[in-house]
């Protein structure tokens, strides 16, 4: 049974103001490229406006299937009062075509996750959210966010208003591109021009230590911070910026992902152009160059050859963006050595396993040879059979699927990062946001990216009233507390957000669950034993060594 990539990196995949008349009251900021003029927003309890600058472009419009590029000067005031187009994105239902049987419902994307805003490849924005009044002269704390959504799709169309106004940070989100744009493994390109969407991430990085003052921001003082494959990203950073004597951030965020321990660290090798050959097929390119044939077609056109073709296109591992060795990496310190907060959700694995599925089917996908020994996978299943609520085969599959490509692997992480004396701390997230949805979506518990969700949903906007409606006083409470943990960090990252240090004297009660502990319902958090909460990742040690070595980790 091969690997399926494909499933997992699309699983991730599925889950990730008024313009005024006048911009003669606007807020504005002098960057590197010119004036912007945004819009200000007040928030309710904040000690003043947040000025928000959408859409600013940190490139030029890049080229196809070519590296980005900063952007130019321009010489008129530039509007930035709304958001931008994102990239180009491959729609979910590529999932139905790719793992049909094991990824999540087409109801359940179409409900949830296929919102794309509109699209351009003239799309390397970033988008900025600066607090008021004037802070200390040499500038605020600095977060950057980094959006996931398996290296297939993602955008930084993020309202971080919240961040910056009861925060007192600088809050910053862009767009990178992703799929076949963002990752064109093509034998015609040099194997160092192909990670386009981690190098967009590198020059959006560059750009804020640019132009942070601009915003009121301290560039010395920048946390970056990802979800999903947007933490995927993060630890990419980690190492990529190994060497550099400063490098453009001082903490790092990692929610749900990591890509140096497990599966979802898995990259393409440069000599594999499988996807990318699919592609061309579909598309018929006959010529000497398939590089060309493929850039000057339509965008659309090309986004819906490659979904037809089933075509997937992650991160090429070329000792450059991507080095080798990320394990062994974490284990001699040979990394960017930077505080580091991280933390999974409870259920990550609910929205990202098929409801209908067969353990058969679970196997044939996840529990394979030589992974995973007969005998192995009976032990697996006989020990999540005693945990209490996994009454049927979704149950077991997505609970084992979120400790095997989730929480194990950052469990490991982690716990490699405090033993090289790197400043760390873990979080368990278990607060159910689902009734705050649609009814159908209940059986969800606490998913895959439902935190960013809750973060997102919180009051941050100017209808404060409709806003909180969309929230219980324990969940508004909550998101409070979270999202002045995320704050904490940022403002101090050698300081913590607030709990004990992984591998501090506390130990082993070194990690906190954030919300729910057993049967009682929290808005805060809770030192739990870490033996407790990893308690089955010890029935995934084998074939987690082995991955490090198929992913090119070890």
């Amino acid at each position: 049974m091969k690997l399926p990539v494909a499933c997992i990196v699309l699983l991730q995949a599925a889950t990730s103001g008024a313009i005024p008349a006048s911009h003669d009251a606007a807020p504005t900021a002098t960057i590197d490229s010119g004036l912007i003029f945004g819009v200000a927003t007040q928030l309710p309890g904040a000690p003043g406006p947040v000025n928000k600058f959408l859409g600013i472009p940190y490139a030029e419009k890049p080229e196809r299937f070519t590296l980005s590029k900063p952007p130019k000067r321009w010489s008129s005031p530039k509007n930035t009062t709304a958001f931008g187009p994102s990239c180009y994105q491959l729609h979910s239902s590529v999932i139905l075509t790719s793992c049909a049987d094991v990824g999540p419902g087409k109801d359940l994307l179409d409900g949830l996750f296929n919102q794309h805003p509109p699209q351009s490849e003239d799309c390397l924005l970033i988008n900025a959210f600066a607090p008021t009044p004037s802070g200390p002269a040499s500038g605020r704390p600095v977060v950057v966010f980094i959006p996931g959504g398996g290296w297939q799709m993602g955008n930084g169309q993020l309202d971080l208003s919240g961040f910056a106004g009861y925060e007192d940070i600088v809050a910053f989100a862009f767009n990178y591109r992703t799929n076949i744009f963002g990752f064109p493994n093509s034998g015609e390109l040099p194997v160092q021009q192909r990670n386009l969407g981690l190098y967009d991430q590198q020059l959006a990085l560059e750009w804020v230590q640019k132009n942070a003052k601009a915003f009121g921001g301290d560039a010395s003082k920048v946390t970056i911070w990802g979800e999903s494959a947007g933490s995927l990203s993060v630890d990419i950073h980690m190492h990529a910026y190994a060497n550099v004597t400063k490098p453009p951030f001082r903490g790092a965020i990692m929610s749900s992902g990591e890509f140096s321990f497990g599966l979802l660290g898995t990259t393409a090798a440069p000599n594999n152009t499988k996807a990318w050959d699919s592609v061309v097929k579909e598309a018929g390119c006959k010529g000497a160059s398939t590089i060309d044939c493929l850039r000057t077609m339509p965008a659309e056109k090309l986004v819906n050859i490659t979904q037809k073709a089933g075509a997937i296109f992650i991160p090429i591992e070329d000792n450059r963006a991507v080095p080798a060795g990320r394990a062994s990496a974490w284990r001699q310190g040979n990394l960017a050595k930077v505080p580091i907060l991280a933390g999974t959700i409870a259920q990550e694995g609910r929205a990202l396993v098929n409801r209908n599925i067969s353990l058969d089917r679970f196997n044939e996908a996840y529990l394979f040879e030589p992974f995973f020994s007969n005998e192995q996978r009976d032990e697996i299943y006989a020990q999540y059979r005693k945990l209490p609520g996994l009454k049927t085969d979704f149950d077991l599959a997505a609970a084992i699927y979120t400790d095997f490509l989730w929480q194990c692997p950052m469990q490991k992480l982690t716990q490699v990062s405090a033993s090289i004396h790197n400043p760390t701390w873990r979080y368990y997230f278990n607060m159910s946001i689902v009734d705050r949805l649609p009814s159908e979506y209940s059986y969800l518990g606490k998913f895959h990216g439902s935190d960013l969700l809750l973060l997102v949903i919180s009051p941050t906007y100017d209808d404060s009233t409709a806003a909180g409606a969309l929230l219980t006083p324990l969940l508004s409470t909550f998101a409070n507390y979270f999202r002045g943990a995320i704050g904490r960090f940022v403002r101090n990252p050698g300081g913590g957000p607030g709990w004990p240090m992984v591998g501090s004297s506390f130990r082993p009660w070194d990690v906190v669950t954030l919300g729910d502990v057993g049967s009682a319902h929290t808005a805060g958090a809770t030192p739990v034993n870490q033996t407790a909460v990893d308690k089955n990742c010890v029935l995934f040690k084998d074939a987690l060594d082995i991955y490090e070595k198929y992913t090119g980790s070890a």
